[in-house]
């Protein structure tokens, strides 16, 4: 995804990670501790990457989040 520099199975990861929960329309303000606090055991690399987003980065990676979830469920 532009400007994440994430590999599709690093954002199909954190889509999982959200799995549980429901987002509505806007970037929640805990969703990156949430993203990255889920990541940090198994994939502590992307943890710390998404921790670093910037709010535009966060709003990108939320929006491809919600665009994944309308596909999948």
């Amino acid at each position: 995804m532009s400007g994440l520099n994430l590999t599709l199975d690093q954002l199909m990861e954190v889509v999982r990670t959200c799995q549980s929960i429901e987002i509505e329309g806007c970037t929640p303000p805990y969703l990156q501790d949430f993203i990255a606090t889920q990541l940090a055991d198994a994939f502590p690399e992307l943890s710390t990457r998404v921790r670093q987003f910037d709010q535009d980065q966060m709003d990108r990676l939320c929006q491809y989040i919600k665009d994944t979830h309308s596909l999948t469920r």
